[in-house]
């Protein structure tokens, strides 16, 4: 691993590591100054440090009983990186979890400038016949 794909797997961590904490400070301390744009699963768009860390505070404050695992980050790329991971939180006073795939982007600053979310639908029906596994 050179030192950069090193540099922004760290970086990565500590974003995640700061979002399961709701450690705001530390979490934009791991955001691009410069040009940042998360996508969501939605397809909605926020652009800007602020803006973003406001939204995931807002969001995920709300969240009763909120736990964020990572389980696996991978790099196909220095500046690129996939990240499998889990949201827990309660809904109604029952558990729920929600894996998704982020896609991160990090800049020559080593700091994240682009995050893309991806949400698996469990329990979901696929489109067209046949498409549900199992």
């Amino acid at each position: 691993m050179t030192g950069s794909a090193a540099r922004a797997r760290a970086t990565v961590e500590r974003y995640f590591a700061a979002m399961d904490a709701q450690d705001w400070d530390t979490l934009a301390a791991q955001l691009s100054d410069d040009g940042l744009v998360r996508d969501g699963p939605f397809e909605d768009v926020i652009e800007g440090k602020a803006g973003y860390v406001d939204f995931l505070r807002r969001i995920i404050s709300a969240l009763p009983g909120y736990h964020l695992v990572v389980h696996r980050v991978s790099a196909p790329e220095p500046d690129r990186l996939f990240v499998e991971l889990t949201e827990r939180f309660e809904v109604q006073g029952e558990p729920h979890h929600y894996p998704e795939l982020c896609v991160m982007e990090t800049g020559p600053d080593g700091l994240i400038r682009h995050v893309s979310v991806y949400v698996k639908q469990p329990g979901g029906e696929g489109p067209v016949e046949g498409s549900r596994a199992g």
